[in-house]
């Protein structure tokens, strides 16, 4: 488990309860964390978990020129996460006629939102309008494949996981909790670009 955990890490993964509920479990042991965090340290990195401790990931313990390149890509796919993830929150919002956003653990049902979409213009609309975004750009107009391909591509960020490939239900992951972070990290450094190059320094208390 130490081999799988510290390779998810490694590859930028974020480890939650959804997403690798065994490599999770196994970071919520202290002395396996302690493991984890020793040979973390030796490569460079830390072991961070988000605001909640809902989920895990490797963070650079020291920024040189060689981190601070790979924050620059970071930021640059947090930027192409950022406007879709807040669309597809709020639709969400709209579809469960519910004012809280959604959380880690979370489950929605491909064919309760199908149905939900089918039945509303509105949302109807919504969903097509994510077409505007490259990633979610869609073969089939169909409402159907409008909502596969979205699903689909938040599944691909790692902010959804399919638990179960016979009914659809997908769970949203702990990778949430740290958009949800570093969206209020943006929100009080309201100086923090998001159109133009970023200021290193403030990158680096983020990541």
């Amino acid at each position: 488990m130490f081999e799988d955990t510290v390779k998810r890490l490694l590859q930028g993964e974020f480890i939650c309860e959804v997403s690798a509920d065994e490599c999770f479990r196994y970071l919520k042991n202290p002395e396996h964390r302690r493991e984890v965090e020793a040979f973390l340290d030796r490569l460079g990195y830390a072991l961070a978990s988000t605001g909640n401790q809902l989920a895990y990931y490797a963070a650079y313990r020291q920024i040189d020129d060689e981190a601070r390149s790979e924050i620059r890509k970071l930021f640059q796919t947090f930027r192409t996460e950022l406007h879709p993830v807040v669309e597809w929150l709020d639709m969400m919002m709209q579809c469960q006629q519910q004012d809280a956003a959604l959380n880690p653990g979370d489950t929605l049902s491909f064919s309760s939102l199908l149905k939900i979409i089918e039945n509303n213009q509105a949302l109807a609309d919504r969903l097509q309008g994510f077409a505007r975004f490259r990633d979610f750009l869609s073969t089939d107009d169909s409402t159907k494949g409008r909502l596969e391909k979205l699903l689909k591509t938040l599944c691909h960020w790692g902010y959804l996981h399919l638990a179960s490939r016979d009914t659809l239900v997908y769970q949203v992951t702990g990778k949430l909790d740290y958009f949800y972070q570093a969206l209020q990290f943006i929100q009080e450094n309201e100086a923090l670009p998001l159109e133009q190059k970023e200021d290193d320094t403030q990158q680096d208390d983020l990541f």
